[in-house]
Order: structure tokens, then sequence, then C-alpha cells
């Protein structure tokens, strides 16, 4: 079982000063942004120092599907049972170079560096809807800053923007994915591929925002 106060890291990848990082230990939380996958990378093992995380959660594509516009089984799976949030979930052919290119490049340094780390990919926006949270305004994340402290129970804390805030939340829904024993929702291997190796895709069971 994986330790209630051990460092959980959490990533939302982007271009410059758009790539969120964070750290959850179960009491407080530490994040910001970068600008890289090397500077993200740096950041982690900067705050992690002598401490091993045992996951990162990472906003991205962690493994990849040579079927049709590259749709796994995981993104069907959402699509369908959210509706609501169907246009946030794309085809990953379609996806920006962050979310093919830097998340898979930023999983496998992340491997490297510490190659028991458990990967985790998770979809902050789709996530937030499944917990039944409202749609939040990126420009004012007070609200949600607010109830995502309340459920983790951490220290208090802020963000400067929603780059950080995902990266906070992937950190979060990833500890408490493994410690709640949440769906794993990556599917059969078939035509699915794992560059870094096997990952997790951990999503809460059904609950009435299912039907939203």
């Amino acid at each position: 079982m994986p330790g209630v106060d051990a460092p959980y890291l959490g990533f939302d990848p982007g271009g410059s000063h758009c790539f969120g990082v964070a750290l959850f230990d179960g009491h407080g939380v530490l994040l910001g942004t970068t600008s890289s996958v090397d500077e993200a990378l740096a950041w982690a093992v900067d705050k992690c120092g002598t401490r091993t995380p045992t996951a990162a959660g990472i906003d991205t594509l962690l493994h990849w599907c040579t079927g049709p516009s590259g749709y796994r089984p995981c993104d069907r799976l959402l699509k369908q049972r959210y509706a609501a949030k169907s246009g946030s979930i794309m085809a990953p052919n379609s996806l920006y170079g962050a979310m093919a290119i830097g998340g898979m490049a930023l999983a496998l340094r992340l491997k490297q560096h510490w190659p028991d780390i458990v990967l985790n990919e998770t979809h902050p926006k789709v996530l937030l809807h499944a917990l039944g949270v409202p749609k939040y305004d990126p420009s004012d994340l007070k609200s949600v800053v607010r109830w995502l402290i309340g459920t983790m129970k951490s220290t208090d804390w802020s963000a400067s923007d929603e780059h950080a805030f995902d990266a906070a939340l992937s950190a979060w829904a990833t500890r408490e994915g493994l410690l709640q024993g949440w769906d794993d929702i990556v599917g059969p291997v078939g035509q699915q591929l794992f560059p870094a190796g096997p990952v997790r895709y951990l999503w809460p069971g059904s609950d009435p925002a299912d039907q939203a």
C-alpha cells in the first residue's frame, strides 16, 4: 500500500511558463509553472530532495493506440460516460505537441530518474466534472482551489494559474486513486502501445455526474 505521507507529483505539460508542476505529500502542496520537460524534472528532483515519489499524475497521453484517430479504450469510455464534456476528450492524433510529445518525454525522464515510480494519466477538466465540481473560470481559480484544499485536507495554498492547479489536481487524484482503489481504465492491451512501460489511468467509479 502506498504511503499516505509519501510525495506524489503532478504535471500539466505545456509551453513557455505553462508547464504546471506540483508535489503533494498528504499535508501540504508545492506548485508552480516551468517552461520545459527538463525544467519540470529539475523542479521535481529539487522539491523531492532525498525522498522518492510514489507516483506521478500527468495530464497527457501515457499510452498510444494504433487504431483510427489514435482513439484508445479509455478515450471512448470517457466520451460515452461524460457526454457533456465530450468536446474535451479529443482524438489523440489531433492533440498539441505538449500533450503528445512533452508529456511522454517527461514520463520517460521520470522513469529514468525514479525507475519504480508509478505513472498515472489524468484529465483534470473531465475529472472535476466527474467529481461534481461546477465548471470554473481559469482566470478566477479561488473557488475551485478552496474546494481542492478541503478535499485534500491540506494546508492552505494558492495557484497562480490553471496549469499549476491542474498539476496539483493530478497529484491529488493519483494519490487518491492508489489509496482508494479507483478503477484503472487503461483497458486491454490490444492495439495499445506503452513507450514508458506499464501505466495507470485511475478514475473514480460511477457517480451522479455520469448522467450529466
